[in-house]
């Protein structure tokens, strides 16, 4: 089998619906139970790279996608059941969130568990990474020293420390997240810079607070013919544009081909996705970036 790590990077707000409303949320996020972090569930993502594919059409016909995806849930077999796919997508979890600052106009934030996720699966790569930086919870550390020459730096809605000086492991990240999720095109590079000048690693007490209250609320409404408003208003939420997330892919058994590989590389890396809903607002473009694992 051979095991992958795709990076996912916000081109614009990202709705990847819950099951139910949250407070005066109508339509929140999809969030994890014990920690509250952003993800976008592996059935919601390996929904939207099959559709993908289907779209792509060139290198994937009916065969490959079956194949790869499995037999769609709405077109069984001649035996009445499903084909399951070789290709196995897991949830794509958060690395680093942009949140408001008055220093730069925004920071990236992330956390040791973010980051503790990430060193994982590039452990599946077999890859090794920077060392991981600790912080107390109501702490932070920045990548860069222009983020520790104040007392406190603000930081979404909270006062954070951050210094007295910059941390070398956080600016390693900084520099591992940046090259391999965005230096492979030059219009990404003000971006890549800026990653590794404003990462931020917020502590536990910090980060919960940062990725509530930092994504997106939008209030909408629904019209009817004669522009009167049918429904809502309702309140949906969304991942903020430059978001950027993480998922493990694994690609065994009769599907990992030469040739199955090569058309998941030319169908996810460097390539934009549709991701969640609101699609005809605009929403849910994400960029991509595979990384090849390692066979075994």
């Amino acid at each position: 089998m051979t095991e992958y790590l795709l990076y996912l990077y916000a081109e614009s707000p990202v709705h990847t619906g819950a099951s139910d409303s949250v407070d005066v949320l109508d339509l929140p996020i999809q969030r994890e139970a014990a920690t509250g972090y952003p993800v976008i569930w592996g059935q919601s993502l390996k929904g939207a790279l099959r559709q993908a594919a289907t779209d792509a059409g060139d290198g994937w016909d009916d065969d490959r996608i079956k194949s790869v995806f499995g037999s769609p849930i709405e077109r069984p077999d001649e035996e009445g059941g499903t084909t399951p796919g070789t290709l196995a997508v897991g949830d794509a979890q958060l690395v680093a969130m942009p949140v408001p600052a008055l220093r730069h106009t925004f920071a990236w934030a992330t956390s040791e568990i973010a980051l503790g996720r990430l060193a994982r699966k590039y452990k599946l790569l077999d890859q090794v990474t920077p060392e991981l930086p600790q912080v107390h919870s109501a702490r932070g550390l920045a990548a860069s020293e222009a983020w520790t020459e104040a007392e406190h730096e603000v930081v979404g809605p909270c006062l954070v420390p951050l210094g007295p000086a910059r941390s070398e492991s956080l600016a390693r990240w900084a520099d591992r997240i940046a090259g391999d999720a965005l230096d492979w095109d030059d219009v990404f590079g003000p971006f890549a810079a800026k990653l590794r000048a404003d990462l931020v690693l917020a502590g536990s007490g910090i980060i919960s607070i940062l990725l509530s209250e930092c994504t997106e609320k939008a209030v909408r409404v629904q019209l009817s013919g004669s522009k009167t408003v049918k429904n809502g208003p309702f309140y949906s939420e969304y991942l903020p544009t430059e978001t950027i997330m993480t998922a493990s892919l694994t690609l065994r058994g009769d599907g990992d081909t030469a040739r199955n590989r090569q058309a998941l590389d030319d169908l996810l890396d460097k390539q934009p996705l549709q991701i969640g809903g609101d699609e005809t607002l605009g929403k849910g473009l994400m960029w991509a970036r595979l990384l090849g694992g390692r066979a075994s």
